[in-house]
């Protein structure tokens, strides 16, 4: 399905999400009452999560530091240039201003009646949910959606998974050379099987019959049938941003984004002791990629331990580094891209907190979707 095409309306077939949803179900402004309760059992759950995922990276980062030799770790990050961290953080930002454009294209995308700015705050918001298993607390962002818009969560949770899975892709794709030449079979399949996945998940979205198919046999089970309805509005969504130009251009931001992800650890590396030259800058990107991809797979908050771990072991097989300078780059690496992501997101918590009451901004926003 093109972006923008609405099938011809039938009974019993789904429809393409539309510009918003009926006058019936639409909520009355920003500030509605319905779902709060909800939301702010779901913002209380975030917290309790929060701090403990928190407590469990520092506790994560105490292990490794004492790990091997804690003095060779000390001189490392002493004698690192501290000068090339506002380089890796621009480079960083750069990942996090194509994750917010594919978010804003999504949200266009699927008819969503929001402004830009409006969509940005909540992907401010969203970052802290990184911090949860797999981040599948960046569902919230839907309900936040929903709050402001009154479009069913339904029609915008497949923007969020769609977000991992072309992510997911665009890392493996940038990783592809090194894990054909890498002689790891255990890594290799472990990526291959992740590949799979999303093209499995990919496919499905583009056969329509295939889809359906599914969905029907989905509404004749016992306990999931109640819930199936909602996904004939989740599939249209999936099919519209999984397939054609919607995927490639996500894809393709996925790559540079990434990519620049991938060169702020080569830079860090490089204040370690790597190398500076084009090898190790495109060993970083692989073994930053595929290291996003075993955390993932772990499917730990925020991959704690699965990236690191990968970061680490990974940079002394190909690299050649020791223990401390390895251990110091994958410290500084997620300081500068998983914990500054998380510290920026909460300072969007704190300047829009009151949207957890689903009043982002002054007005209802009425404007249209292509409106910032």
């Amino acid at each position: 399905m093109r972006p923008g095409h609405e099938p011809a309306g039938k009974p019993g077939t789904s429809q393409a999400p539309s510009s918003g949803p009926a006058a019936g179900d639409r909520l009355p402004g920003p500030s509605a009452a319905a779902g709060a309760p909800r939301l702010a059992e779901l913002a209380r759950r975030w917290r309790r999560g929060f701090l403990w995922s928190a407590f469990g990276g520092l506790l994560l980062y105490a292990v490794l530091a004492v790990w091997g030799d804690a003095q060779a770790l000390a001189s490392v990050l002493e004698s690192f240039p501290w000068r090339t961290m506002p380089l890796v953080l621009g480079l960083t930002l750069v990942n996090y201003g194509g994750r917010l454009l594919k978010w804003i294209l999504y949200l266009r995308w699927l008819k969503v009646p929001i402004s830009s700015g409006d969509a940005a705050r909540i992907f401010g918001m969203g970052m802290t949910m990184v911090l949860t298993p797999g981040k599948a607390g960046e569902l919230l962002k839907s309900l936040l959606v929903k709050r402001r818009t009154g479009t069913p969560v339904a029609v915008t949770a497949p923007a969020v998974m769609a977000e991992r899975l072309t992510d997911g892709l665009a890392m493996l794709l940038l990783a592809a050379a090194g894990l054909l030449t890498f002689p790891e079979p255990a890594l290799r399949r472990t990526a291959f099987l992740v590949l799979a996945a999303v093209l499995a998940a990919i496919a499905v979205a583009g056969r329509r019959p295939l889809a359906l198919r599914l969905i029907a046999v989905a509404e004749g089970l016992p306990w999931i049938g109640t819930r199936a309805r909602h996904l004939h509005a989740f599939y249209d969504s999936a099919q519209t941003l999984l397939t054609g130009r919607c995927l490639a251009v996500a894809v393709g931001i996925g790559l540079v984004s990434w990519a620049c992800e991938g060169l702020a650890y080569a830079v860090v590396l490089r204040g370690v002791g790597a190398g500076g030259d084009a090898r190790t800058a495109l060993a970083a990107v692989f073994i930053f990629s595929i290291s996003t991809v075993v955390g993932a797979v772990v499917a730990t908050p925020g991959g704690l331990g699965g990236t690191e771990g990968a970061l680490v072991g990974l940079s002394m097989r190909i690299l050649g580094l020791s223990l401390a300078p390895a251990k110091a780059a994958a410290l500084l690496t997620r300081l500068a891209t998983l914990w500054f992501g998380v510290a920026l997101g909460l300072l969007c918590v704190l300047r829009w907190s009151r949207m957890w009451e689903g009043e982002l901004s002054d007005a209802p926003d009425d404007r249209g979707p292509n409106r910032s």
